[in-house]
């Protein structure tokens, strides 16, 4: 499965590939039988980014087709949420312990942690039990595929994607000016997603320039991963269990709640230097010079417009 553009391949034709495997993926995914909780967190996966290259090629797709194919997979993936969540909740907590063993009393996070594991076994055991929602999932993943085939893009070459990469950029311009001018969990959260976006486009444009989009890549990986982790300790405070250790009003709860608050500053406050590289051009300085790096790519003057064959010619 090669999440990746081919140079061989025409552009529209990766695109679809890509998406084929990728549902393919999801199914494999939800029929595992060894780790069904570890399957439902790589389908998600998989849906985020199926959702992801229509959000890449939203500017070359016609209308109809991406509302649909967009809502079809956000609505799969909200089907398995509250298995991963519940599961969340429990590998932050490990972590924030691991991380701050001395500052919150082992006693209390233990009683905490197994109610979090509780909740989560009890998520995963329904959803494993209901047979025919998982059947309705895998169905309509089945029929998602050989749409596919048929998805029709009203561009071609570095046109298919300018739109949607200029959106995404743009936007997470944007976000990252909110969530520092009037910091929210919200806020915060929003910018995560074109983040995530953003990281998942560079890594199918990642044949343009390898060696110069992976660093980017990088980058948006992990701050991706500072920005989820700041949100996983916000959504974590907000789960009945901890709301209850913090109505206590005991010393555990006034300790849980300050390096709670503690790591949300660190994780913004290292998500700093990693958004100044990113989002360092502006959107229209970042798509042409992603088109200069597609005009080495594809330089055949058969796969490229009159107009453009004639800019490199000069």
């Amino acid at each position: 499965m090669n999440f990746t553009l081919i140079p061989e391949e025409d552009p529209s034709d990766s695109l679809r590939r890509i998406a084929y495997e990728q549902i393919g993926g999801a199914i494999t995914q939800l029929q595992r039988e060894d780790d069904l909780n570890e399957g439902i967190h790589e389908a998600r996966k998989h849906f985020k980014r199926v959702r992801a290259l229509l959000r890449l090629a939203r500017g070359a797709l016609p209308t109809e087709t991406y509302a649909f194919e967009n809502q079809c997979f956000r609505e799969l993936g909200r089907n398995l949420s509250p298995v991963r969540d519940s599961a969340v909740y429990v590998e932050t907590l490990d972590i924030l312990r691991n991380s701050y063993r001395g500052l919150v009393a082992d006693e209390a996070f233990l009683r905490l942690r197994k109610r979090l594991v509780k909740e989560h076994r009890d998520v995963l055991n329904e959803f494993a039990q209901d047979v025919q929602r998982q059947e309705s999932l895998i169905d309509s993943l089945q029929c998602a595929q050989p749409r596919v085939a048929d998805w029709q893009f009203r561009q071609g070459e570095f046109s298919l994607f300018r739109g949607g990469l200029r959106r995404i950029y743009r936007r997470g311009r944007a976000e990252k000016a909110a969530a520092f001018s009037q910091p929210a969990t919200e806020s915060f959260h929003a910018w995560r997603k074109r983040v995530k976006y953003l990281w998942y486009h560079l890594q199918i444009l990642r044949p343009l320039w390898p060696a110069q989009l992976k660093a980017v890549e990088r980058d948006c990986d992990r701050l991706a991963d500072k920005l989820g982790d700041e949100h996983d300790l916000a959504v974590l405070m907000e789960t009945p269990p901890v709301k209850d250790l913090l109505d206590s009003r005991s010393v555990s709860a006034d300790l849980l709640r300050s390096t709670v608050s503690r790591e949300r500053e660190r994780q913004r406050r290292a998500a700093i230097p990693l958004a100044q590289r990113i989002y360092v051009e502006s959107p229209r300085q970042f798509v042409d010079r992603f088109e200069g790096y597609w005009l080495s790519y594809r330089p055949h003057g058969q796969f490229l417009s009159q107009s453009k064959a004639l800019r490199v010619e000069q």
